[in-house]
């Protein structure tokens, strides 16, 4: 008897961890479907939407005009390349990065104004601004969550000349060490998401065989009833 309330409680428990894992992957499922819905509808407008969540992801615009667009990007890495895109006039990126790696690559012939409400995060802003009229600015505008962010002129890490910071958020050694840290913390983030979508897989299926065999339990104990019925018949006659 004790022997059988106890694999009726690791039944139980192990069912439990499965319902629990098929919530967390339910609920991945459905942000997923929303940004990619998001995404999808904003395919004419004139600020698009680029989202990403738990995955590696890359968006070039090459000879179009950009007016702007908006990010959000939750334990993933997320490349915004602008370096071939047209600039007639002032842009606006609106982002919201959750654990994540956000870098964005701007042309050269622009200048870059940045508000980002910073949380444990690293930022970097490398793009040096140029004191003339009529240059277009593209303005960042977002909120940074355990991430790094990267705003970095076209070309820039092919170049050999040294780029001096005008320290635009922080001195440049410490700026390089809190992305570098922030940079690591999302990268980190990003392995638990994957490993945890994994293991939301796994309960997914877990749950489903458990379904599976409950409802064999239940069609063994409708036989069973039935049986038990067609038995009192018997004994009635």
């Amino acid at each position: 008897m004790a022997k059988k309330k106890s694999i009726a409680k690791a039944f139980v428990g192990v069912t439990a961890l499965a319902v629990a894992g098929k919530v967390v992957y339910d609920k991945y499922k459905i942000l997923k479907e929303k940004f990619e819905k998001e995404e999808t509808e904003s395919i004419c407008d004139e600020v698009k939407k680029y989202n990403a969540v738990c995955t590696s992801k890359s968006i070039e615009i090459e000879d179009e005009d950009f007016e702007g667009c908006e990010i959000k990007a939750i334990a993933s890495k997320l490349i915004l390349d602008l370096s071939l895109a047209v600039f007639e006039k002032d842009a606006y990126i609106n982002f919201k990065s959750d654990a994540s790696i956000v870098q964005i690559i701007l042309p050269e012939g622009v200048n870059v104004t940045c508000d980002i409400e910073n949380v444990a995060s690293g930022i970097k802003n490398l793009v040096q601004n140029a004191i003339e009229e009529g240059i277009p600015t593209v303005f960042i505008i977002g909120k940074s969550t355990i991430s790094s962010i990267e705003i970095i002129p076209a070309n820039f890490y092919s170049d050999d000349d040294e780029f001096e910071d005008e320290n635009d958020f922080e001195p440049e050694d410490v700026t390089d060490e809190k992305a570098d840290k922030a940079n690591e913390k999302a990268e980190k983030a990003n392995e638990k998401a994957e490993k945890a979508n994994e293991k939301a897989e796994k309960a997914n299926e877990k749950a489903e065989n458990a379904n599976e065999k409950a409802e064999k339990a239940d069609e063994k104990a409708e036989k069973a009833d039935e049986k038990a019925e067609k038995a009192n018949e018997k004994a009635e006659k």
